[in-house]
């Protein structure tokens, strides 16, 4: 897939084409911004977790590369992943939300399941070849493209809302907001992170 001077490709088409080896070589040159000096979650995953998980189906990955140079960008991970939610996280959504809601969840014991995608993973590309690369991605536009796959998957298998973990940073709860993604209150992920959900 192509979208005005970037290719995004599927970790599983490279799987397909290329020795694991050569992958995890075009992993290495991915390096994530941390508040310290060691590795991101978002670059951990990238080089440790990926392709275990595309071969499982956990999760599905993919990359953005520049179309002109080939140098990787960014990426991101999705998976067809229900929200669980307590009964008391979802009495703290509006009468609206929780109305909506119903309509695409159920129930359990008490619990609140909805039917729904994750965006479990989101990384701009900081390292150094970045530089050379003749297309800039911003953060906006590679949420766009995750969220442009999340819309082709629902077509497929359905399911109305989508979902983010992030850190408790104001400026991430900015940038997903602005998006579209609204926050469940009071509600933490097994993770300690923030959980935003949106409509598709």
């Amino acid at each position: 897939m192509t979208n005005s001077g970037v290719v995004v490709v599927s970790l599983d088409d490279l799987l397909s084409a290329l020795k694991t080896e050569e992958i995890k070589s075009i992993f290495n040159d991915f390096i994530s911004i941390n508040q310290d000096d060691s590795p991101h979650d978002v670059e951990l995953f990238l080089k440790t977790k990926a392709i275990d998980f595309e071969r499982t189906a956990i999760a599905t990955t993919y990359l953005v590369f520049d179309e002109g140079t080939n140098i990787l960008l960014g990426f991101f991970s999705l998976a067809n992943k229900p929200l669980t939610m307590s009964k008391k996280n979802f009495e703290g959504l509006s009468k609206k939300q929780q109305k909506s809601l119903r309509h695409s969840g159920r129930q359990i014991g008490n619990k609140f399941q909805v039917n729904s995608y994750l965006i479990g993973q989101l990384g701009k590309n900081y390292s150094e070849s970045v530089q050379n690369a003749e297309y800039k991605l911003n953060g906006k536009e590679l949420l766009d493209l995750a969220y442009g796959k999340v819309l082709e998957a629902s077509k497929i298998i359905k399911a109305k809302y989508v979902w983010i973990e992030c850190e408790d940073i104001q400026y991430l709860k900015t940038f997903y907001s602005d998006f579209g993604f609204a926050m469940i209150p009071d509600y933490f992920s097994s993770n300690n992170l923030r959980v935003m959900m949106m409509r598709i």
